[in-house]
């Protein structure tokens, strides 16, 4: 079966509940790599905009590439207010790259482990101008250093994993792509390394924790691809009810669920 993009459906939920990025990160990028408004930039991923954004109110040149049409559209109507942005609807593989200019960066926010690294660095390589910058960021949950999150989740599991046993049916919706983004520590490094294109030049991390009640946990949860394709192969009755569930677990804690993310960057260089 073909499965379909993994924010289809999801996307609105995604803009909402997704943190965007560390200031701090935003300015290591620009100061570490010396990008200024002058030169171009190319965004793989842009999802709904949440690191365009950023990059575009510094007046920066972005070139967007989203797959997703839902991501796409909320991309664009963000984008009407930055002339300074471009956008085109289709995967980096599909992409065209022979009709414009080389690049001066190529960044991409919390989608870079969606491509199949045999053909990525390759692709970024031949668009980077000389001495070009890939910048690569992410952000990870550690809630397993926050002791009462880490029980809260272990239950939820229990919940979740019940329902999934006795009512999942995989018929249901059309399966989505689905990928966690969770890497190894230091694998996304080895990644780069192997891939004798590009040298690492740094790699920062931020963190920041938030707290969520019960509603915002959920739409957190439903904002995540492989969350969303449990919720594919159950009826709505069902996910009512285990909604209802993960809600009471979440109360009978005080209320709310702390989450701490750890953002990554990535800054390399094309090696010449």
């Amino acid at each position: 079966m073909e499965k379909v993009e993994p924010y289809k459906g999801i996307a609105a939920a995604y803009d909402k509940m997704r943190p965007s990025y560390p200031e701090k990160l935003i300015q290591d990028v620009i100061s570490i790599t010396g990008v200024n408004s002058n030169d171009r930039l190319l965004e793989i991923g842009a999802g709904t905009g949440k690191a365009t954004v950023q990059f575009a109110e510094k007046a920066f040149n972005i070139h967007a590439i989203e797959l997703g049409e839902d991501m796409a559209k909320i991309l664009k109507e963000k984008c009407t207010l930055f002339p300074n942005v471009i956008i085109d609807v289709v995967s980096f593989e599909d992409w065209d790259s022979s009709s414009y200019e080389k690049y001066d960066m190529v960044y991409s926010a919390q989608a870079f482990h969606w491509i199949d690294k045999n053909f990525k660095y390759k692709k970024c390589y031949e668009i980077l101008n000389d001495n070009g910058y890939l910048v690569l960021f992410w952000y990870n949950s550690c809630d397993e250093k926050i002791p009462k999150t880490k029980e809260i989740q272990e239950k939820i599991d229990i919940i979740i994993n019940k329902y999934v046993s006795n009512y999942y049916e995989s018929n249901i919706k059309p399966q989505r792509r689905e990928h966690d983004g969770v890497y190894k520590e230091d694998e996304r490094i080895i990644e780069i390394k192997e891939s004798g294109l590009f040298k690492l030049i740094d790699k920062l991390e931020y963190y920041h924790e938030t707290q969520n009640n019960a509603e915002q946990y959920l739409q957190v949860m439903e904002s995540v691809p492989a969350f969303a394709s449990i919720l594919d192969g159950l009826n709505d009755e069902i996910i009512k009810n285990m909604k209802n569930e993960i809600k009471e677990l979440i109360n009978e804690y005080g209320g709310y669920v702390s989450s701490l993310l750890e953002f990554s960057l990535y800054i390399t260089q094309k090696i010449g």
